[in-house]
């Protein structure tokens, strides 16, 4: 069994730290305040899954107890052997420098996270540098993707209901130059306990899982800021709507932001060509689109409460890579910038 901090109690942080303790696993919440562990400690210590996707049948709640919350800032340093960060891209890299001295030798650390880049920022600004040998203090890092679709209601703090069920795959991320290959005990117990929870759990190798985590990046592009800027759900992004049959809806904008995206794939993953092709992503984008027809995107749900999104992650994330790689993104950069008017005008508008 391990003992997991979980950094990140949002919807899906809550889904995993309630299944790892149903698991047998003791788990600790990282709370931001003060407020919120005590909060957490008024509310019995427990998590409150509510299954409310279609393949539960009548929808229940089901209390987790005996978990444990404490301020992410709050303990010495070397107290967490393991630790799962499940935070929005945009706040990942400082939330994981507060807790990042707290991080026990041979430590690891398993990032869950819309978007890309999280990890390279995390390694570029907190571990290389000229004065410390390569991977001196880096903890193991593991790296997943999930489907599964979670959200938090208002007033509903320590409960997520689990709206639609997907998958979880997961691979050790390759170490840095200089690093011991093969992964450490504590890395090793981490999938372990992993690969136990029923939430469609696979643990793959890095080609597979990078290719799954570029098809999520894929669909997230297309999906989140269209329903943002839209204000829709998911399912009205395909077929479009009623007056439109899918084959003339197949001619218009989900075709063209797919083949921007493989344009980009196919120059800075050439290996991955046939995996990242523009049919391929396209039909990977639809089936997402309509399994979770009845979902609003986290960056709309963030839009309309005037939070800041993950743009920068997600189609910046592609804008960046494309000019990296000498591959023009108009349609990645027209939906960046829209967002960020929208985001703009509804914080001057508050």
């Amino acid at each position: 069994m391990v003992h997991t901090h979980v950094l990140g109690a949002g919807a899906l942080g809550l889904l995993f730290a309630a299944h790892l303790r149903r698991a047998g696993h003791s788990v600790t919440l990282l709370l931001r305040s003060q407020a919120a562990v005590d909060r957490f400690v008024r509310a019995g210590g427990r998590i409150v899954v509510d299954e409310v996707h279609p393949h539960a049948g009548p929808a229940r709640a089901e209390p987790v107890d005996g978990i444990q919350a404490e301020l992410s800032s709050g303990s010495p340093a070397g107290s967490i052997g393991h630790l799962l960060v499940v935070t929005k891209a945009h706040d990942t890299l400082g939330a994981f420098a507060a807790v990042r001295h707290r991080l026990s030798p041979g430590a690891t650390v398993v990032l869950v996270q819309n978007g890309m880049g999280v990890i390279d920022a995390i390694r570029s600004e907190l571990y290389v540098s000229p004065l410390t040998p390569p991977a001196a203090d880096t903890p193991t890092f593991i790296v997943g993707t999930t489907s599964h679709g979670c959200y938090r209601a208002p007033g509903d703090e320590f409960t997520t209901h689990h709206a639609a069920v997907g998958q979880w795959i997961f691979a050790v991320h390759p170490p840095l130059p200089g690093a011991p290959s093969a992964p450490p005990q504590s890395a090793m117990a981490m999938a372990d306990a992993l690969r136990g929870l029923p939430l469609g759990a696979v643990e793959a190798g890095w080609t597979d899982v990078h290719t799954q985590l570029l098809l999520k990046l894929a669909a997230n592009a297309v999906i989140n800021p269209t329903t943002a800027l839209a204000g829709c759900r998911n399912g009205f992004i395909w077929p479009h709507p009623p007056a439109a049959d899918a084959a003339s809806a197949s001619d218009g904008y989900l075709p063209l932001a797919c083949a921007e995206i493989a344009a980009v794939y196919e120059r800075a993953f050439p290996h991955l060509r046939d995996a990242l092709s523009a049919p391929a992503i396209e039909q990977h984008v639809t089936r997402i689109i309509r399994d979770s027809a009845h979902n609003r995107s986290s960056m709309m749900q963030d839009v309309a409460a005037g939070r800041p999104t993950e743009i920068e992650w997600i189609n910046g994330h592609l804008v960046r890579l494309g000019s990296q790689h000498g591959v023009p993104t108009p349609v990645n950069t027209l939906l960046c910038a829209l967002v960020r008017l929208r985001t703009a005008a509804a914080a001057q508008s508050e």
